[in-house]
């Protein structure tokens, strides 16, 4: 079913995100993280696994 929302900020503004989620009864959680980087590929690190795209 995965994740109904998500919304990007900076590392130092999440927990005032999940904060201001769970004053609504809503659970939120930190699910990743978006780095800079010079190649045009995506990376996804699952576990054991890394995607690349």
């Amino acid at each position: 079913m995965g994740c109904r929302l998500e919304v990007y900020c900076n590392a130092a503004d999440a927990q005032t995100m999940i904060d201001a989620a769970k004053s609504f009864n809503i659970d939120a959680q930190i699910i990743g993280r978006v780095e800079e980087s010079d190649k045009k590929e995506l990376e996804i690190k699952l576990k054991d696994e890394v995607l690349i795209y």
